[in-house]
């Protein structure tokens, strides 16, 4: 017979549910990866050989702590969906004793505090501006990606050396530790020991008392990014920077050369603004004295023209005036030629009397049977001198 992973679910879920000596039990261990949410808290109740994860809807009032001893009461609880076998706690009763690793831990790191591992003295300035930051770490988790995506962001030229390290489990320690030393031999500005959060077996590696004289012996500078913000470890004491999550390293160790160069081109777009805006305001001007200047020539030029036509009209008059003088003029000596026109004294009744060709203007002039050609306004007679009388 076949079920599915479903059935399969809900018949261990009934199993544990139907079993009536799992109803009510109590239990000891050792608090690890306390955390809070809303009304819940979640935690894992371990001692030397296994752990259980659990959560419990009441919790006492005074704030329970990683590495304390406390005793539980509830039930297991087998989550289908999940399937995951977790404990129900209905009570927490704490106990006045440490439990035996964590006190193990406070007595290690006492020891390294003692030899002076942990004086900020001795720490090294963090490079904030580096072009090769070595990173040692898991290269298949998300860790190692939000440091790139955070270091291309701020600067997208820096380069970043990774070397792929075990970050819990056995042994895991060691490959952190070879790590360090692999990169200290290169040309990295600064190393990176990094890993997102989890339980405190989870980074008990980074505990280690090897790993701390590494990290002191380490002639670059370190900075720990392990777990999330509200996590310690020993690494994080004796590094020369503990930054609360690996994105903040990334951050730290990198200038934001993309912020600057956003800025530069926010600034630039501000006095492309202001010049536009000069821009625009000595056109507004130049437009202003271009209308004000044309006005002016208009009105100059309709001036000019005005007066032109003026002289113009007083030219025309004037010459009409002068036209009309030497008109009344010519008219007066046309008639006193035409007064004067022999042809009209011929009409009045005179003569002209010729005499081989000249005019016979004077009777002593003319002889006795002298031929006289007589020119009248109509014609000619010939005529013949019969007397001459001169007047006294």
């Amino acid at each position: 017979m076949t079920i599915s992973v479903t059935q399969l679910g809900n018949f261990l879920k009934a199993m544990v549910d139907s079993e009536v000596l799992l109803y009510d039990l109590k239990v000891e261990g050792e608090i690890s990866n306390y955390r809070q949410s809303s009304e819940v808290v979640f935690f894992v109740l371990k001692d030397q050989n296994a752990q259980i994860d659990c959560f419990c809807y009441n919790p006492p009032k005074t704030r329970l702590t990683d590495g304390q001893q406390v005793v539980v009461s509830g039930k297991p609880n087998f989550y289908v969906k999940g399937g995951k076998l977790s404990f129900s706690v209905s009570k927490i009763q704490p106990k006045d004793v440490v439990g035996d690793k964590f006190r193990q831990l406070l007595e290690l790191k006492q020891k390294l505090e003692n030899m002076g591992l942990f004086d900020p003295l001795k720490k090294k300035p963090i490079n904030t501006n580096c072009k090769i930051i070595g990173v040692v770490t898991s290269s298949e988790g998300a860790v190692i990606q939000d440091i790139i995506n955070v270091s291309r962001r701020r600067n997208p030229t820096v380069d970043i050396v990774v070397y792929d390290s075990r970050v819990q489990g056995q042994n895991s320690e060691a490959t952190i530790i070879r790590g360090l030393k692999c990169l200290e031999k290169t040309d990295v500005d600064t190393i990176i020991i990094a890993r997102g959060g989890g339980s405190a077996e989870d980074l008990s590696s980074f505990n280690s008392e090897a790993l701390v004289y590494a990290i002191a012996d380490c002639k670059k500078p370190v900075i720990s990014a392990v777990g999330h913000e509200t996590d310690f470890t020993l690494c994080d004491f004796v590094a020369d920077f503990r930054a609360s999550t690996p994105s903040v390293a990334a951050e730290i160790c990198t200038q934001n050369v993309q912020g600057m160069v956003d800025e530069l081109v926010a600034r630039l777009k501000r006095q492309v603004v202001v010049v536009d805006n000069i821009t625009n305001n000595y056109q507004t001007r130049l437009n202003n004295t271009k209308r004000l200047l044309l006005s002016e020539i208009t009105s100059l030029v309709t001036a000019g023209q005005n007066k032109l036509d003026g002289c113009r009209q007083n030219l025309i008059l004037q010459t009409k005036y002068m036209l009309s003088l030497k008109q009344n003029q010519i008219e007066s000596v046309l008639q006193r030629l035409s007064d004067n026109n022999p042809a009209t004294i011929l009409k009045k009744g005179f003569i002209v009397a010729e005499s081989e060709g000249k005019i016979a203007n004077s009777v002593k002039n003319l002889q006795k049977d002298q031929m006289l050609k007589l020119v009248f306004a109509d014609g000619t007679a010939i005529t013949k001198v019969v007397e001459t009388e001169v007047k006294k």
